[in-house]
């Protein structure tokens, strides 16, 4: 398992549309000295964000609003920058076309998100990545 510690410094892109869930997420990144890029709550802004935007690694809620997340996944996917999609229908919730996507499942232990996210983050830096980030 990646070392949580691995996130000081990374500049990580939040998309999520529920605000205390939102909180909850920026809190813990920010006590391991992460900066916050966002939050975003619509796909749009989060989207013109990983286009043009410095940002070392993402967390999306896979539901905006009622608009999937993918294009900004694609977006970050094609950049080699890792994201950890949130879902509340676990991995269950990803078209098939991106099923090797890895889903952290609402609720969710912060502790469990952080993990998550370091092992993306760690798994980019090995260079392990074909195009996308796979569980």
């Amino acid at each position: 398992m990646a070392d949580a510690g691995d996130l000081a410094g990374l500049r990580v892109l939040v998309a999520e549309d529920e605000m205390l869930v939102s909180m909850l997420i920026e809190e813990a990144l920010t006590d391991r000295q992460c900066t916050i890029v966002g939050p975003y709550s619509r796909v749009s802004d989060a989207l013109e964000a990983a286009r043009t935007l410095a940002v070392d690694a993402a967390v999306l809620d896979i539901n905006l609003a009622g608009t999937m997340v993918y294009p900004v996944a694609e977006v970050l996917s094609a950049r080699g920058i890792p994201f950890l999609l949130l879902s509340g229908y676990g991995s269950e919730a990803v078209a098939v076309k991106h099923a090797s996507w890895r889903v952290c499942s609402k609720p969710f232990r912060l502790e469990d998100l952080i993990a998550m996210l370091a092992e993306q983050i760690a798994s980019a830096r090995q260079g392990n990545l074909r195009g996308e980030i796979g569980s």
